[in-house]
C-alpha cells in the first residue's frame, strides 16, 4: 500500500460531506482507516532547539514512561485491525525503545499495511536498519534541521553530522535488499536553515531518498529556538520551495509542502493549500503513548475500539458530520492532511 497515494486521493476529494461518508462507512464495516501515532517511550537522545524537549518545566510534566514489552500484544488487540498506518514515533525518539523489532512484527501479523518509525536516526545502527526492514518497517523517516554540519549540529543539539550521514548510507544500502523499503526527511525550516535547501541534492542527492516533507517551523512549547517569524523568508519561499519540488520530480522524488506559509499575528501558522483536511483529525488520528490512548475516556486495557465506539455512539457521531459545515468542524490547523503532496 502506498500512503502517499492516499493522502494525493484525499487532496483529490474537496467534499467533507464525502469523506466524512467514507469514514462513517468504513467505521460500520469495522475496517481501516485509523492512523496511529505510537510514541513507546517518552524521551529523546537529542535537545534539538526547535522541539519541546529543550523545554524542561513541560519534559518534567509530561516526558516520563515507557511501554512495557508484554503490552505490546494487548495493545495491539484492541485496534491495529483497524489500523490503516503506524507510525512509531510522533513526538519523541522511538529508538530508545529496545522492543521495536517485535511492536513492527506484532503490527505485521495484525497486517497493519503501512508501518513507518520517525527518529532523529543518531541511535540507529545498521543491524538495527536490517532487523526493522526485514520484520516489514515500510519506511525510515529521518528529521532534520539543517543542510550543513554547523547548522545541523547546532540545531540539533547532541545530534552528530556524520553519523546522520552514515544512517542514510546505511539505509540506502538496506533498499537494496529490501526494495519496498521507503526513505523520507522530514526537514523543518525557519529563518536560520530555509535557504540551505538550495543545496539539499549538492550534499544529500546520491542517498536513495524516496520522500521530502518541507515543515514550517511551529511553536511547541518554549523552546530554546525562538524566532517563529517566517517574515524574512516569505519573498523567497515561492523560488526555493519550487527548485525544491522541480529537483524532486526530476529525482522521482514525492514532495510534502505548503504552497504558501502566512503567519498570524499571534504567529501561528496557516498552511495554505486548498487541502485543508485537518478537521479530520479528530476522527481518524490516534495517538497512543505511555501516558495517553486515543481519547481520554478510552481504557485500552478494559476495552477495544469497537467497545468504546458503541459506548460512544461513534457511528452516529460520523454520520451526523456528513450535513455539518465545514465552517462548524475543527478549525484547520498544521498537519500533513493540508500539505501539498507532489507525487512522482
Amino acid at each position: 500500500m502506498d500512503i502517499y497515494k492516499i493522502l494525493k486521493f484525499n487532496a483529490f476529494i474537496k467534499s467533507h460531506r464525502i469523506k466524512f461518508f467514507g469514514l462513517w462507512l468504513l467505521s460500520i464495516l469495522d475496517k481501516r482507516y485509523l492512523a496511529i501515532q505510537f510514541d513507546p517511550v517518552l524521551a529523546c537522545n537529542l535537545r534539538c532547539k526547535m522541539c519541546y524537549f529543550t523545554d524542561d518545566a513541560y519534559v518534567r510534566a509530561n516526558m516520563k514512561g515507557m511501554f512495557k514489552e508484554e503490552d505490546l500484544e494487548a495493545l495491539a488487540k484492541v485496534n491495529f485491525k483497524n489500523a490503516l498506518k503506524l507510525q512509531i514515533g510522533c513526538g519523541a525518539e522511538p529508538t530508545l525503545f529496545k522492543h521495536n523489532t517485535k511492536l513492527i512484527e506484532i503490527a505485521k501479523k495484525h497486517r497493519v499495511p503501512y508501518i513507518s518509525m520517525v527518529t532523529n536516526g543518531n541511535l540507529l545502527d545498521k543491524k538495527d536498519i536490517a532487523d526493522f526492514a526485514n520484520a516489514g518497517l515500510n519506511e525510515f523517516i529521518l528529521s532534520m534541521h539543517g543542510v550543513t554540519q554547523e547548522t545541523y549540529e547546532d540545531l540539533m543539539d547532541k545530534g552528530v553530522y556524520e553519523k546522520f550521514h552514515e544512517v542514510l548510507q546505511n539505509i540506502t544500502e538496506q533498499k537494496k535488499q529490501n526494495p519496498g523499503l521507503k526513505l523520507r526527511i522530514n526537514y523543518t525550516f525557519n529563518e536560520d536553515n530555509f535557504h540551505q535547501l538550495k543545496d539539499f541534492f549538492t550534499v544529500y542527492g546520491h542517498y536513495e531518498i524516496d520522500i521530502i516533507q518541507l515543515r514550517p517551523i511551529d511553536k511547541i512549547g518554549e523552546t530554546t529556538y525562538a524566532n517563529f517569524s517566517l517574515k524574512a523568508i516569505e519573498k523567497d519561499y515561492a523560488e526555493v520551495s519550487g527548485f525544491m519540488k522541480n529537483e524532486s520530480a526530476r529525482r522521482g522524488i514525492t514532495l510534502l509542502f505548503p504552497k504558501t506559509i502566512l503567519r498570524e499575528e499571534n504567529q501561528s501558522l496557516i498552511v495554505n493549500t486548498g487541502n485543508n483536511s485537518s478537521y479530520l483529525l479528530p476522527y481518524t488520528y490516534c495517538y497512543v503513548s505511555p501516558k495517553f490512548y486515543w481519547k481520554d475516556d478510552f481504557n485500552w486495557k478494559e476495552e477495544t475500539f469497537a467497545d468504546w465506539k458503541r459506548r460512544n455512539r461513534w457511528n452516529s457521531l460520523l454520520f451526523r458530520n456528513i450535513f455539518v459545515s465545514k465552517r462548524n468542524l475543527e478549525k484547520p490547523n498544521r498537519n500533513m492532511l493540508n500539505y501539498s503532496v507532489e507525487l512522482n
